[in-house]
């Protein structure tokens, strides 16, 4: 943790970064809560919420690679105050615009904002923080980013007793605004991009980033752990209630126990002295073997074991992929390369909504558990050849 820590005591341009995005993953965490809850109250069925998800998600499945060569042009951080401000009009429109239709709009604008959040983030990292803290700064936001995931429902739940859901998106609209407004701070002191620096021409285009094996294997290798990770966030409804008959307290632990894996994970992944590349194995082995063994839990308790490694296993993935994904791309195309990943991801969670719901009604929790673990092995498998040379996974791409 010394190292992480070292992080917000050394990089003072970090700690306006990181408070903004702690703030703001509470505030989207809450909100989400509070959004669903409205959709149901406006539409009078579950069909509301599943329009303002897929309002959500449709802008970042379709926009992706756009939105993150926009930001490569402009400004990473012009993209992530964007984001922000976006965000922040989307939720504010929601808490005041009547009707189901101005919902599903507003839904649709603060997924634009979503859009834009993660390649601008992602690409900021490098020019906020030195090259030496770099993994443990990316492996610090992903778990702030679960943090925000975990204890956002809880105070979700706890505005819920205080005020309405449409109050509650107001205050959202409050914290991405507040969030905003801390980036602005970072003005003038980011560092310009390599290829700025080094007074390069045009940055390489996304083929060419996509014709490195190891990029192109950590793009795609992404948005298959999304589907599969989501596909098994679906099931784990059935698998609770009707596998061990653990009932609404007993998902709830389940819950818990994978998000507080799921941030000791990230944390672990940055931290001095380990192997990116070995984490990353590991990582990706670990969530596919978790799964299958989870198929096979005798009672409650097992399972919240089970739970608590499969997110340890996934966040050790997902930020060991990041920071892989920030040493094997040049950085002039980092945005280009997020966005990519970014739209991969939310079409592998649309695509899990339904391949997770037919497989869980189809075979049951367990199956549908077991499924993704094998498929997981399976791309573990095929990932590994590509990362077998220690340097390969290091080595940038060449610049143009």
């Amino acid at each position: 943790m010394r190292s992480i820590a070292s992080v917000w005591r050394l990089e003072p341009r970090a700690r306006w970064f990181f408070a903004a995005h702690l703030q703001g993953s509470l505030g989207a965490a809450a909100g989400y809560v509070a959004l669903l809850l409205l959709a149901y109250e406006r539409v009078g069925s579950a069909w509301g919420a599943t329009a303002v998800l897929l309002a959500d998600l449709l802008p970042a499945m379709l926009l992706g690679p756009f939105v993150g060569a926009l930001i490569d042009r402009t400004s990473r951080l012009g993209g992530a105050v964007a984001a922000d401000a976006i965000r922040a009009l989307g939720f504010a429109g929601m808490a005041v615009v009547p009707g189901t239709a101005g919902l599903v709009a507003c839904a649709v604008l603060a997924g634009v904002g979503s859009a834009f959040f993660r390649p601008s983030t992602y690409a900021l990292l490098p020019g906020i923080v030195s090259r030496e803290r770099l993994p443990m700064a990316t492996a610090l936001f992903g778990a702030v980013r679960d943090s925000g995931q975990l204890l956002g429902p809880v105070l979700g739940a706890a505005l819920m007793l205080l005020m309405s859901p449409a109050a509650a998106l107001g205050f959202n609209a409050v914290t991405f605004a507040i969030s905003a407004l801390l980036l602005v701070r970072l003005r003038g002191r980011v560092r310009a991009t390599a290829s700025a620096c080094a007074g390069a021409g045009e940055p390489a285009s996304l083929r060419e980033v996509l014709a490195g094996r190891v990029a192109r294997t950590l793009i795609f290798a992404s948005g298959t752990v999304a589907l599969c990770a989501a596909t098994m966030n679906v099931g784990e409804v059935v698998f609770s209630q009707e596998d061990l008959g653990a009932g609404s307290t007993g998902f709830a632990l389940l819950t818990s126990a994978y998000g507080v894996g799921l941030v000791y994970g990230a944390l672990y992944a940055g931290r001095a002295g380990r192997s990116v590349r070995r984490n990353y194995l590991l990582g990706l082995a670990g969530t596919a073997v978790a799964m299958v063994v989870t198929a096979l839990a005798p009672d409650l308790y097992f399972a919240v074991f089970t739970f608590c490694g499969m997110g340890a296993a996934n966040g050790l993935f997902g930020a060991s992929s990041r920071i892989l994904m920030h040493r094997s791309i040049p950085e002039a195309v980092h945005g280009r390369a997020f966005g990519l990943v970014d739209s991969l991801d939310a079409w592998g969670f649309g695509l899990a909504v339904i391949a997770g719901g037919a497989l869980a009604s189809a075979f049951g929790g367990r199956a549908t558990f077991a499924i993704a673990g094998v498929a997981l092995l399976v791309v573990c498998c095929l990932v590994a050849p590509a990362l077998r040379e220690r340097r390969a996974a290091m080595e940038p791409l060449p610049s143009v």
